[in-house]
């Protein structure tokens, strides 16, 4: 059996990461003051995880300090796990929590100042697709001008309606020179992937599971260069994958497509990217080589 420890000594990546829910499970009840019953577990899907964080986890962030100390336990934590480099989504919502898009900034430029000679930072831009769509117009363009944020994601619900709304957005962040990336495929079909791709022009996909079940949309994937960044935790504990060793990250990886490792949201999964590293070895789906490929970026695809 190999172990995490021997991951931690390599140049890891953390691609996928929601800095709003990136922390430890410790870390976070010894800030909230309270636990959350039964937790961390499996879930039946998206939709009881967010049952929690509408009970626990959102109620708790009131205030701009609450959004300072939830990011930097999510830095913090991938430190320890000796992430050198991390892509983590800071919620355009929090605007709400700080008063004003300049507090907003301030924080996140603060963060940079903090943590930037511990890890690299690559800051991107979240965007709910659930939000208000007229805040996110008006907040994103300056968000974006102010060259905090190396990326642009868009998460929630899985589906096709409304992604016009995005579009200005995301052109925005091509004429930037922004890293663009969407949540799609962890429990949407192929089709759905090559939709989010074409309407944004993705760089990169969060998850992107569901190309795996399309060997054309596979080809498009890897014709355009576009990276997956999947989260294979997350992924079994949401039972969208009973088993590690059947996950379809081998389907596509074997198909020529570039991969990378998130740890998607550490309070609610659990395992870091060093510890998802040997869970992918042990359990027989990839070699140490294969999984250094896609947990340490600069080797060689």
């Amino acid at each position: 059996m190999i172990t995490a420890e021997e991951f931690r000594q390599l140049h890891t990546t953390d691609a996928h990461n929601h800095l709003n829910l990136g922390m430890s499970y410790d870390s976070y009840v010894q800030w909230a003051g309270f636990y959350i019953p039964d937790f961390p577990r499996p879930l039946a899907g998206l939709g009881e995880m967010h049952e929690i964080i509408g009970e626990y986890t959102r109620p708790r962030t009131k205030t701009a300090d609450d959004v300072e100390h939830l990011l930097s336990m999510s830095i913090e934590a991938a430190i320890a796990d000796h992430v050198q480099e991390l892509e983590g989504s800071i919620d355009i919502g929090f605007i709400n929590h700080c008063g004003s898009i300049d507090r907003f900034l301030t924080l996140t430029d603060r963060l940079h100042q903090t943590y930037g000679s511990r890890i690299a930072l690559r800051f991107e831009l979240g965007m709910g697709k659930t939000f208000d769509i007229a805040k996110i117009r008006e907040w994103a363009p300056p968000c974006l001008e102010s060259g905090l944020f190396k990326g642009i994601d868009l998460y929630g619900p899985e589906v096709e309606e409304g992604l016009e709304d995005f579009v200005p957005i995301y052109n925005t962040a091509a004429q930037l020179g922004i890293k663009r990336k969407a949540h799609v495929g962890e429990f949407s079909d192929a089709h759905s992937v090559e939709r989010f791709i074409e309407v944004f022009n993705l760089d990169e996909v969060q998850h992107g599971l569901g190309a795996a079940q399309d060997e054309r949309v596979m080809q498009l994937i890897k014709d355009r260069n576009i990276r997956l960044n999947i989260t294979p935790a997350s992924n079994v504990m949401l039972k969208r994958i009973v088993r590690l060793e059947d996950h379809p990250m081998r389907t596509l990886f074997d198909a020529g497509i570039r991969i990378a490792l998130g740890t998607d949201d550490l309070l609610f999964f659990g395992r870091t990217i060093s510890e998802q590293c040997a869970d992918l070895v042990n359990c027989g789906l990839f070699t140490k080589e294969e999984v250094i490929r896609m947990a340490v970026q600069n080797q060689p695809q």
